[in-house]
């Protein structure tokens, strides 16, 4: 049996005892009394240490919210419904009138160009922490940077021999 199953057990003994024994005044009232007081204070305690942890959570989960109505609601209340300038409600394009269709497609190659330069950024994030500390890293995470390393590498020289990178 476990210490908790025996405390457990000896609780419900204790609650079993009633109050006063036709005696007087004996040491199982006593220690009934303290056990209970003892558990409610534990209770209590408990109960303190968990609010303690989650009150900031709590208090995150109910201001968020209201930061965000507040600062969606407040131009509604303050902005004005009717706008005098035709000027203001027209689009702007480099100080000319806009011409031609916003709807145009894309080449295909302008996707490919712009993932070709998101990917050295993402280098950057899983190189950072390498680089700041290379004393703490351990062999392992060593050597898997270096395949990190090597894959990129061989994606690289891929997309070169490819000529994913060149312009026609």
């Amino acid at each position: 049996m476990t210490s908790s199953r025996w405390i457990g057990s000896i609780e419900l003994w204790l609650d079993s005892i009633p109050e006063k024994l036709e005696v007087g005044e004996s040491t199982f009232s006593v220690c009934r009394s303290a056990s209970k007081e003892h558990r409610e204070q534990s209770e209590r305690s408990k109960w303190a240490v968990v609010m303690s942890e989650f009150a900031p959570i709590c208090i995150y989960l109910v201001i968020s919210p209201l930061v965000s109505l507040i600062s969606l609601g407040l131009p509604f209340l303050f902005a004005s419904n009717s706008s005098t300038y035709p000027e203001k409600l027209s689009a702007y394009e480099c100080g000319s009138d806009p011409s031609g269709d916003a709807r145009s497609r894309f080449d295909i190659r302008f996707y490919l160009v712009s993932i070709l330069f998101i990917i050295p950024d993402l280098e950057v994030t899983f190189f950072f922490p390498w680089a700041v500390s290379p004393n703490k890293i351990d062999p392992f995470g060593s050597w898997s940077m270096m395949a990190f390393l090597l894959i990129l590498t061989i994606g690289s020289l891929y997309e070169w021999k490819r000529g994913a990178s060149d312009r026609e």
